[in-house]
């Protein structure tokens, strides 16, 4: 029997362990014509070493390192071009793949000829949070730019026992797509550079005619990596860095006029955004990071401006 090519590719920053352990459950899990590229995003700490210590003999990781940080958009689409799958299975390193969820997706993919995107479960396991499935859906508002999730944050238990696909417009954390979809939609968009760029790449796929599916018969644990120092208000909320906060801010506005009409971007800047803005950075200033709350000031100002 000939199984089609997956290629897992897993971005990474300064997670040597994490995504050393995400490799291995993506290796070990059960799917017999498999390759994981690891693109390492010039990681300051021992990345390198220990990817190449764990795995340097197992021909199916190749590992790739920019000259620069570039960002999750970036080290995306360098993966793809190194990757020689028929399946691209975009995976974020703070995860771990459950046994058969690779074969999952691929069935599915199967069966739905106009399928471009499946994603497997997400499931929460970061401390406080554990055993939340993190949606069977994921979109958005298209009159404030609010994610629009189905059932986020289920209990695990509260799960119907019958496996289901769900639909959804994209998925955060980890998702496969056919290369073709990939290469007819151009890939992430790299002045993204993080946040949005997983929401944009899914809603260009969907507006090119195929259809998206979460599936709960697959499945990968989400650790939620929190740096050290990381205030975990602000980490949940995905402003635990300035850079990132800017483009949070930023790319909200820019993802709305790539994607809504006139009447729902007005409402998005003129309305929405200042809100957010000023929510965003009370609970900055209240957490004593002022740097984020101006980061997300600056972001919402060049949303405004398109910049």
């Amino acid at each position: 029997m000939n199984f089609p090519t997956v290629s897992v590719i897993v971005p990474t920053f300064n997670r040597a362990k994490m995504v050393c352990d995400c490799v291995e459950s993506a290796l070990a899990n059960g799917y017999p014509s498999l390759e994981v590229v690891v693109v390492d995003d010039c990681s300051p700490d021992d990345t390198g070493a220990r990817v190449a210590a764990r795995f340097g003999g197992d021909g199916r990781v190749k590992y790739l390192r920019n000259e620069r940080n570039s960002f999750q958009a970036v080290s995306r689409n360098r993966g793809r071009r190194a990757a020689a799958g028929e399946y691209l299975f975009f995976l974020d390193d703070d995860n771990i793949l459950q046994p058969g969820a690779v074969a999952e997706l691929v069935r599915t993919f199967a069966g739905h000829p106009d399928a471009g995107l499946v994603a497997p479960m997400a499931v929460h396991r970061r401390p406080g949070a554990e055993n939340l499935v993190w949606s069977l859906g994921s979109d958005f508002s298209r009159w404030t730019s609010r994610p629009k999730d189905r059932r986020p944050n289920l209990p695990l238990h509260e799960l119907p026992p019958e496996p289901t696909l769900y639909p959804t417009t994209y998925y955060p954390n980890g998702f496969m797509v056919t290369a073709e979809a990939f290469d007819r939609t151009g890939g992430f968009d790299e002045s993204l550079e993080q946040i949005f760029e997983e929401s944009d790449f899914g809603w260009r796929i969907m507006e090119a005619g195929y259809r998206g599916f979460v599936s709960t018969a697959a499945r990968t644990d989400h650790y939620g990596f929190i740096e050290p120092g990381c205030a975990p208000a602000l980490r949940l909320l995905g402003i635990e860095k300035p850079r990132r906060t800017y483009c949070f801010a930023r790319n909200r506005l820019r993802f709305a006029r790539r994607h809504f009409n006139l009447a729902q971007i007005l409402s998005v800047t003129l309305l929405f955004a200042p809100l957010s803005c000023v929510y965003y950075c009370s609970t900055a200033l209240a957490n004593r990071r002022p740097d984020i709350a101006l980061a997300y000031l600056r972001g919402t100002a060049a949303g405004i401006l398109g910049l």
